[in-house]
Order: C-alpha cells, then structure tokens, then sequence
C-alpha cells in the first residue's frame, strides 16, 4: 500500500474524531461490546480514508469532495440532528457507527459508478461519462443534506414507513441529479439555482410543527424537481430570444 492511503487511513479517524468532539460529542465508558464497536468505528474510517487516497490517485473525482461532504454532515443527520435539543452527554462516538458504515458505502458506490463511467464503454454512453457520475454524486450529497434537515425521522420499521422511506430518498436522489445534468449539460443556471433554493429553505426553517417545510418539500420533490426544468427551459426561451432565434428549443 503506497504511503500516502496509509497516511490517510491513520488520519481519517482522528480528523471525524476531533470533528466529533468539538461539537460536543462525548467519548462514552468502554466496555468489552464498545471495544468492537469502537475498532469498526476505526477500521470503517481507516478504510474510508484509504479509499478516497486511492480513488484519488486513479483520477477519480468525485469520492474525494463526496466523502468530505457526508463526513461533515454525518453530526446533524439521524442521532444528532439538532444538538441544541439534545444534552451533549447523552451522545457518544458509538452513536454515530451507523452513520459513518452509510458514508463509507455511499463514498464506495459513488466510486464505483465514476469508475465504470470512465473505463465501460455502455456505463460511459448511459451516464454520460463523468458528467453523469457528478451528478448522481451532487445527488447524494444533495439528499442526505434534505433529509438531514427536513426533521423526517424513520423510527418504526413498518411497509409503510419504507416505502417512504424509499419514496423521499430515491426521489431526493433524483431530484439533486437531473437539474444538476441538465444545467451541466445545456449550460443553464436557473436548475441549480433552484436546488440551492429550495436546500436554503428547508435549512432555515423549523423541522418542528405538525407539518414543517422541510418534510414537505422532502416529500413532494416531484413539484420542485418540476419547477427546476420548467426554469431550464424559459433560460433556454430568453437566451434564444435574446440570440435572436424565434423558435427556441431545449
């Protein structure tokens, strides 16, 4: 193994640590079934680390900006949400296991699809190459971002709860991929701006209430991923009207 992924595997867990525990996040009492949790807690990160020190030196771009992003929101996302709202001593490293085993397969999947866009020739035609493998990545940043603040919580494991479940995060998916490849593609700005928008609102409002924002915008991605294209094409209308063709198509 080249020196610098062994670098990154011996950094990776003291960096999300630190980041842990600047927050407020306490270490917790070491016991014989903490001491396993805590070597995968390591070993996950150690692996992650080396992964994106990997990928990185074969070209790959996006495991690298993905890995940060999740890292970084993995404190404000399922046991931690809103550290205001809960005593700083009831979380532990530990509580966040779950949270860094779902980054290192996400950070794994994204690697993997940036890979086969770039070296298959029918993943590279079907994904666009590595436009289409940024997409989905933004995508996956862009979903766990909404679901981290929509104040969304699956806690019973009943159909209808997955199939919820599955609803709001295959459609955030979808709706952080396709204005992001269709503003990449056709050159607009308008699809982007409006998933920063809508991000922006979810963000700022309250995840409380019988019905919050956030959970509802979670919910019906249908109409902002509608509104994204419909801006793409009145961009596309008005740079064609200015360009001085009358018949403007997408």
């Amino acid at each position: 193994m080249r020196r610098d992924a062994l670098l990154a595997a011996a950094l990776a867990p003291v960096a999300f640590t630190s980041y842990l525990l600047s927050l407020g996040v306490a270490v917790g009492t070491v016991t014989g079934e903490s001491l396993l949790a805590t070597s995968l807690y390591v070993a996950t990160l150690s692996g992650l680390g080396v992964l994106v020190a990997e990928t990185h030196e074969r070209g790959l771009l996006t495991p690298l900006p993905v890995a940060t992003a999740l890292s970084l929101l993995v404190p404000w996302v399922g046991f931690a949400v809103r550290f205001g709202t809960v005593a700083p001593d009831s979380l532990t490293l530990l509580r966040f296991l779950p949270s860094v085993l779902l980054v290192a397969v996400l950070v794994l999947a994204v690697s993997a699809l940036e890979y086969a866009a770039t070296e298959h020739p029918r993943v590279r035609e079907l994904l666009d190459g590595q436009t289409g493998a940024g997409s989905i990545a933004v995508g996956v940043v862009y979903a766990v971002s909404v679901l981290g603040a929509s104040g969304l919580r699956f806690e019973s494991p009943t159909l209808p709860a997955i199939g919820l479940l599955l609803w709001v995060a295959g459609g955030l998916l979808v709706l952080g991929t396709v204005p992001v490849y269709v503003g990449i593609r056709l050159n607009r700005l308008s699809p982007p701006a409006v998933l920063a928008a809508g991000l922006a609102l979810v963000v700022v409002t309250p995840s409380s209430g019988r019905f919050p924002l956030g959970a509802l915008y979670a919910i019906g991605w249908v109409l902002p991923l509608g509104v994204a294209l419909v801006a793409a094409a009145a961009e596309s209308r008005v740079r064609h009207y200015e360009a001085g063709d009358p018949s403007p198509r997408l």
